[in-house]
């Protein structure tokens, strides 16, 4: 399995959060958002993901289904680098339905990933996923223990983790706070495009009160159609067919992105990254595939009461 099943936006890139991206503010606009975590302080992070591809009039269905949760340690070094200690508690996995992790049986393993952060929020370096991936590799059953590993390669971890922390750091810090602001976005990267992004409200998040963002993205069919035609290559191998020679007829992805963050210290609390696209394939000889596809991604941290 191809490691883009992650999800179509995954290999985010690192931005800068300097004035040489347009921002728009809302009138009286005076408050931007601050990198400041809470050090010495541990909260929980739970990361869910639903990826399934299916070909409609068939049987074809390919889909994983995981929870991650992580303890987090925040430390600091000096005043110019933070320190988040993620060490992952559990981690369930499913397979076309069927379950391969429940999710304790991870813990024993003390898998612990280090994200290394500037005092401006952006990420310097990401260190000990392999200890993830080789984790995995010890508890799950053999006959998933592959294609689990290629999903969760050291270098899938890492590109998971950035685009977490492009949403609540990077792409935010400087930004204003004020309800209806926007900015370009950078995120992104194979078919979608970040296009902008738009402080839409406050809500509450425990003690806190925090801004809700959306972003919206440009999205380019052909990407979509490589996509397609890569989920399904063992379907139309058994079926006969190139992935090469199937053309792209049509190519549709919606997808909706909102995140909370913390206006004054840009800890997130929640967010959720739904896609959902089909493209119809043609063959050689006219023979037409519909194939669908669906990935719904969600992100929640519980934090304790500032002291």
């Amino acid at each position: 399995m191809n490691p883009v099943r992650l999800l179509l936006v995954a290999g985010a890139f690192i931005v800068s959060c300097s004035s040489t991206q347009n921002s728009s503010r809302a009138p009286n606009a005076d408050r931007t958002f601050m990198f400041a975590p809470r050090v010495d302080m541990k909260f929980r992070h739970e990361m869910k993901n639903l990826d399934e591809v299916a070909v409609a009039g068939s049987n074809y269905r390919d889909s994983m289904e995981s929870r991650v949760l992580w303890e987090v340690a925040v430390t600091q070094e000096g005043d110019t680098k933070y320190f988040y200690h993620r060490r992952l508690l559990e981690l369930g996995l499913k397979v076309n339905g069927a379950d391969v992790l429940a999710g304790p049986e991870i813990a024993s393993q003390r898998a612990e990933v280090v994200q290394k952060m500037s005092r401006d929020g952006q990420v310097i370096d990401i260190t000990g996923t392999e200890q993830v991936t080789q984790a995995l590799k010890t508890v799950v059953p053999p006959a998933q223990r592959a294609r689990v590993a290629e999903v969760f390669s050291p270098e899938n971890l890492r590109t998971m983790l950035m685009t977490r922390a492009v949403d609540a750091f990077d792409e935010v810090v400087g930004k204003p706070t004020d309800h209806g602001s926007t900015w370009s976005s950078k995120m992104g990267n194979g078919p979608l495009r970040g296009k902008q992004v738009l402080v839409d409200s406050s809500v509450g998040c425990g003690p806190k009160t925090c801004r809700k963002l959306k972003r919206t993205y440009d999205v380019d069919p052909e990407k979509v159609g490589d996509f397609a035609r890569r989920r399904v290559a063992t379907f139309l191998a058994a079926s006969g067919l190139e992935p090469g020679s199937m053309r792209v007829v049509e190519a549709k992805l919606k997808v909706e992105d909102t995140f909370v963050v913390e206006p004054d210290t840009c800890h997130f609390h929640d967010a959720n990254l739904a896609q959902e696209g089909k493209v119809v394939l043609e063959g050689p000889k006219g023979n037409r595939m519909e194939v669908v596809f669906t990935n719904k991604q969600t992100s929640h941290a519980e934090y304790p009461p500032p002291a």
